[in-house]
């Protein structure tokens, strides 16, 4: 098994909680977390593909977008009219648009 280091944080409660646990059963405390933590992720992962769940229908979304400097121009993409001179996105270096200009 591929094991990768984490860090937690754990409130003092939970802390002896899972050490006397670990105690009990002869496992390790990270053993415990291990599996806590799979059978979380696994529930969540059931829940989120539910039909209904608002979050789950939005990653099966699939939107085009042809914005190739959203995060410098995000103002003229979003507010421009298309086909408006500043609305020209994926520039061809000769000042025209793929786009605009065919």
């Amino acid at each position: 098994m591929d094991l990768r280091r984490k860090q937690i944080y754990l409130s003092a409660e939970l802390d002896e909680h899972l050490g006397r646990l670990a105690l009990a059963t002869g496992r390790s405390e990270s053993f415990i977390i291990r599996e806590a933590l799979a059978e979380y992720v696994e529930r969540a992962a059931r829940e989120a593909g539910r039909e209904g769940n608002p979050l789950a229908e939005l990653l099966t979304l699939s939107v085009a977008c042809e914005a190739m400097d959203g995060s410098d121009e995000h103002d003229r993409d979003l507010y421009s009219e298309p086909g408006a001179p500043e609305a020209c996105i994926g520039r061809d270096g000769g000042g025209g648009c793929a786009r605009c200009e065919p």
